[in-house]
């Protein structure tokens, strides 16, 4: 008979001994099971002490101690809207409340406090369980470290969540719920390169049976954890010859693109080792988007249109034309000339499946949060919502969309026409004006006003060259006859 060990995880609360004894006797465990390197089954037990009745406010009589509430309310209001803005874990903007629900709730698995316990995630919440084991089997160090890792930032990661949120979650909850999301998404995203039997069977088949809306779910802006929590997992996973996550960030990639390259190596794509994403999301999104410069907008105010139809933009001799697959991320696209008398706006194909319409969304939700303003900021930090809005500008009628599928920039598959169409209208109505997409419609005034008379005059041509030909066929005639004539007098 042998003998079951057991794991006691504790965390030291930092309490003196006059804070200790101001805390009622009231304690709550938490127990979650874990599969050892052994066949045996171990216990990981949590316990804390839950704190007393917080006393009741002191009333402010005076003005100085009613400025003193509101300079401590400004100062936390600070703290958590401008200092951590980059890196908080955001809600969905009120500027996409719009947008269908199915690309801002999941239906298989819930990562981070905003929609944990919500129905449908059992399967998730035990394969969770499964994937925290097998960090432990792959792991460098033991359960104890890696779970002291994650007490350490845990105080962090609460103070990026919305504290509404987060104070649903007392910290016997609270850290549990983030060491086993991150073991989930640590898992996950090394799937994409371990070789098969590596990983637990159970695991390996729940990712292969789920992956699609397994990604489609861990991409959208309110399920996510701070990155520096699954961070602090993915230091204890073995060193590799590359980055460990470059197959999944691959993998990402060419999913927003409807393409499986065979020949996509882990040198098609530069990875910058120093970026510090706030999460997942944000760590997706900085690679698709591409690299990150900051173009500048001609200074001073100019009358412009800021919406433009396909046939409005041909009259003007601008044309769309999907990027080629080296071109570039979304950052990239523009107008460019390619004769004096005619110009492309270069654009990454669409291709509007489920899962991508979550991906773009929740990204340019990501965008709109993280930065308050796009005037002074990179391009590429506004790129998704230069993105879509290009396509909210031009598609109006569900024949729009038939004619940019004719075009390539948008591909066939996923979304119906119907479909694509609402959703840009939903997404269109109130996105702030990102700057790549200001630069492109400054770029097609621009061209507008440089048209001369001769580019009028060509394109008059063309859209009436088939009259055109008439008259010069019938002058043809004319003259042919007028040429006979002298031959018939009588000599």
């Amino acid at each position: 008979m042998s003998m079951e060990p057991s794991w006691v995880v504790t965390c030291d609360s930092g309490c003196s001994m006059e804070e200790a004894a101001a805390w009622s006797d009231d304690r709550i465990s938490f127990q979650t099971s874990l599969t050892s390197h052994s066949d045996s089954v171990q216990l990981q037990v949590v316990e804390y002490a839950s704190p007393a009745l917080t006393p009741a406010p002191t009333t402010h009589d005076t003005c100085s101690d009613q400025d003193q509430v509101f300079k401590e309310a400004v100062e936390e209001v600070h703290a958590n809207y401008l200092e951590i803005m980059q890196k908080k874990m955001h809600k969905f903007p009120p500027s996409l409340a719009d947008v269908d629900g199915r690309y801002r709730v999941p239906v298989s698995v819930a990562i981070g406090p905003y929609h944990n316990g919500r129905p449908g995630m059992a399967e998730a919440e035990k394969m969770k369980n499964v994937a925290a084991n097998q960090c432990v089997r792959d792991s460098t160090g033991s359960l104890q470290e890696m779970y002291n890792a994650v007490s350490f930032v845990s105080p962090d990661a609460r103070n990026l969540c919305y504290q509404d949120e987060s104070a649903k979650f007392r910290d016997d909850a609270f850290l549990p719920m983030m060491f086993l999301d991150a073991c989930f998404l640590v898992q996950f995203m090394l799937w994409y390169q371990v070789e098969d039997g590596v990983i637990d069977l159970a695991l390996d088949s729940y990712f292969y049976a789920n992956f699609e809306r397994i990604y489609t779910d861990i991409m959208m802006l309110e399920n996510q954890i701070p990155w520096v929590v699954v961070q602090a997992i993915l230091d204890f996973m073995p060193p590799g010859p590359s980055w460990p996550l470059k197959k999944f960030i691959i993998a990402m990639r060419n999913c927003l693109k409807n393409q499986k390259d065979d020949d996509d190596d882990d040198e098609s794509i530069d990875v910058v080792t120093d970026n510090e994403p706030p999460h997942l999301l944000g760590l997706v999104w900085y690679y698709i988007v591409g690299e990150n410069k900051k173009g500048e907008i001609p200074p001073g105010f100019r009358p412009m249109s800021l919406s433009m139809s396909v046939a409005e933009l041909a009259d003007v001799g601008i044309t769309l034309a999907p990027m080629a697959k080296t071109e570039g991320g979304l950052v990239d696209m523009g107008l460019e000339r390619k004769l004096p008398l005619s110009g492309v706006i270069s654009v990454r194909p669409l291709c509007l499946t489920d899962a991508n319409a979550t991906w773009l969304v929740n990204m340019a939700a990501f965008e709109l949060c993280r930065d308050y303003c796009f005037d002074d900021i990179s391009d590429g930090n506004s790129a998704v919502c230069s993105y879509l809005q290009l396509f909210v500008m031009l598609l109006d009628k569900k024949e729009h969309v038939h004619d940019l599928r004719e075009k390539g920039v948008i591909q066939g598959g996923g979304l119906t026409s119907e479909e694509t169409l609402v959703f840009f209208i939903y997404i269109g109505k109130n996105m702030r004006v990102g700057r790549n997409y200001l630069k492109i419609m400054i770029e097609v005034e621009d061209f507008k006003q440089k048209m001369t008379c001769y580019l009028k005059l060509w394109l008059s041509i063309k859209k009436n060259r088939t009259r055109i030909m008439t008259v010069i066929s019938a002058i043809g005639v004319v003259i042919g006859i007028l040429s006979s004539l002298p031959a018939l007098k009588p000599r």
